[in-house]
C-alpha cells in the first residue's frame, strides 16, 4: 500500500524546523494501523508529510529516495486523486479549516468533488453521532474549543471515506471520553478496510486498533514493535525511549480547601442562549498547583480567562486575601500561556522574545539565560519564532512566562503534543515556579504531568 526506499528529506532553510529525516525504509500494508512514536521535532510530521503528497508540493527542501502509495509515486498524483486517496488531521486543526460554520466546513470537500447533497449530509449526519458533534454543527468554527476543532478535523477529514487516514497528534487537544471515542471510530474504519497512520505521544489508547509502532528519533527509523509487544514494554524502557507510559499517568489531586484566591460563584455567557459557567468556584494558593479539567468545551479556558481578567464575569466575584479584586488588577498580577502558541509570538528571535516588554538589566538576562537551557532552546536564541516547530514555540512561551514576575501563572495545555521528556521539563518548571511562592493554574487532560508534580 505505502512504501518508502531509502528516503532522506531537510527542509529548506525558511522552513527548517530540525525534523528532517535520513535513509528512511518501511512499508504500510492496507487496511494496517501504524502509530508513529517518538522525541518532539524527531521527523514523524515530516513522514506523513511525505506520505500524504504534502512534501513537495507545499513544504520545499531536497529529497532523495521514493515514496510509492498505491504503487504509484506520490508525485504523480493529481489534486483529485489525492483527494480521494487521503484524509489528513494536521497537528493544528486550525491551519487546516476554510470556512467559518461547521456544517460548511465538514460539507466543503463533498461540495469541491461535485458529491450530491444528500450523500454529504447523511455521511455528516453519521460522522457528528459518532464524533459528539453534531450539536456544533450550527456554531462558527471560531468560537470552539481546541478539543471540539479537533474534532471537526477528524470528521471533515473522514468525510470522503478516504483509503488512508492519517492523524498528526490527534489527541493532543482531546479529553479522556474523547480519545476513546475515537479510538473507537478508528476501529470501525480499520474494519472497513482503511489503512491508518498515527503520529502522537499518548500512545497506549491507540493499542485496541494499532498493528504495529514505529519509533524515530533523530530522523531515523530506530526501532518496531508489534502492539503486543508495545504493550508489555516497561516503564523503565519507555522512560529511555522518552516516551510516555500508563504507569506514569496519576489522577489529579483534589484542590486546596484554604484558598488565598478564589474564583465564587462566577457565572459567564457568550450569548444568552450559551452560557459557559454557571456558579463556579475555584481557589488557588501561594506555592500550591490548581488543576483545571473536564470535558472540551465546558468553559475551561474561559474560566482562565476570567482568573486573569482576560474577560469579565457577569456575576460572581473574584478576591485576593479576602480583598475583591478588580479585573484590571487581575491583569497586571497575572500571565496567561495560551493553547496556541502562535497567537503570543511577536518578536524576530527566541532571545527577544524572553525580554519583550522587560527592561533588559542583569537579573532579566539571567533568568532568560536560565530559561534557555531549562526549555533547551539556548541553540535556538538567534531563531525567528515562526521557524520553530510547535513543540519548540510551545516551550518558548513557557520560557516566557518563566521571565515574568506575575504573581499567577495559568497553563493552557501546556504539555499538549509534548513527549515524556518535554512533559519532564514543563513539571520541573512549574515546580521551580511554586518554590518562588507563584499561584499556578494548569487546564490539563494530562495525568502524566499529574503524577509528575505530585
Amino acid at each position: 500500500m505505502i512504501e518508502l526506499k531509502n528516503v532522506s528529506f531537510s527542509y529548506e532553510e525558511k522552513q527548517r524546523n530540525q525534523d528532517s529525516i535520513q535513509n528512511m525504509d518501511f512499508y504500510i500494508k492496507e487496511g494496517e494501523c501504524i502509530v508513529f512514536c517518538g522525541p518532539s521535532g524527531c521527523g514523524k510530521s515530516t513522514v506523513l508529510r511525505l506520505i500524504s503528497g504534502l512534501i513537495p508540493s507545499v513544504y520545499d527542501g531536497t529529497k532523495t529516495g521514493s515514496v510509492l502509495v498505491q504503487g504509484i509515486p506520490i508525485e504523480s498524483y493529481t489534486s483529485n486523486m489525492t483527494a480521494s486517496t487521503f484524509g489528513m488531521v494536521l497537528q493544528d486543526p486550525r491551519s487546516q479549516f476554510f470556512m467559518n460554520n461547521v456544517l460548511c466546513e465538514l460539507s466543503f470537500a463533498g461540495e469541491n468533488l461535485g458529491i450530491h447533497k444528500e450523500v454529504i449530509l447523511n455521511r455528516i449526519q453519521t460522522l457528528s453521532a459518532q464524533l459528539n458533534i453534531t450539536h456544533l454543527l450550527s456554531q462558527d468554527i471560531n468560537h470552539l474549543s481546541s478539543g471540539e476543532k479537533q474534532r471537526v478535523a477528524i470528521a471533515s477529514a473522514m468525510l470522503l471515506s478516504p483509503s488512508i487516514l492519517l492523524l498528526d497528534e490527534p489527541t493532543a487537544n482531546l479529553d479522556a471520553a474523547s480519545v476513546k471515542e475515537l479510538v473507537h471510530l478508528l476501529i470501525d474504519l480499520k474494519k472497513d478496510g482503511i489503512t491508518i497512520i498515527i503520529s502522537d505521544h499518548r500512545l497506549h489508547p491507540f493499542l485496541p486498533v494499532a498493528d504495529r509502532y514505529l519509533f524515530i528519533e533523530d530522523g531515523l527509523l530506530k526501532k518496531e514493535w508489534l502492539a503486543d509487544e508495545f504493550s508489555s514494554l516497561s516503564l523503565d524502557a519507555a522512560r529511555r525511549y522518552g516516551l510516555r507510559h500508563k504507569e506514569m499517568e496519576q489522577d489529579f489531586p483534589n484542590s486546596s480547601e484554604r484558598n488565598e484566591l478564589s474564583l465564587e460563584n462566577i457565572g459567564f455567557y457568550y450569548k444568552k442562549a450559551l452560557p459557559v459557567h454557571v456558579n463556579t468556584c475555584l481557589g488557588l494558593e501561594s506555592g500550591k498547583v490548581c488543576f483545571i479539567t473536564g470535558e472540551n468545551g465546558v468553559g475551561k479556558t474561559t474560566l482562565a480567562k476570567i482568573l486573569c481578567g482576560l474577560l469579565k464575569e457577569k456575576s460572581g466575584q473574584v478576591t485576593y486575601k479576602n480583598q475583591r479584586l478588580s479585573r484590571k488588577k487581575r491583569r497586571s498580577l497575572s500571565y496567561f500561556v495560551m493553547q496556541d502558541a502562535d497567537y503570543q509570538l511577536y518578536t524576530d528571535s527566541v532571545g527577544n522574545e524572553l525580554l519583550l516588554g522587560r527592561k533588559a538589566t542583569d537579573a532579566i538576562k539571567a533568568r532568560a539565560y536560565k530559561a534557555l537551557d531549562l526549555f533547551q532552546l539556548t541553540h535556538l536564541k538567534e531563531k525567528h519564532p515562526a521557524a520553530l516547530s510547535g513543540g519548540e514555540k510551545q516551550r518558548l512561551t513557557l520560557a516566557c512566562a518563566y521571565c515574568t514576575d506575575a504573581k499567577i501563572i495559568v497553563l493552557d495545555e501546556p504539555t499538549s503534543g509534548l513527549d515524556y521528556h518535554n512533559v519532564k521539563r514543563v513539571a520541573t518548571f512549574i515546580q521551580e515556579l511554586l518554590s518562588e511562592g507563584r499561584m499556578v493554574a494548569i487546564i490539563t487532560h494530562d495525568k502524566v504531568l499529574s503524577g509528575l508534580l505530585s
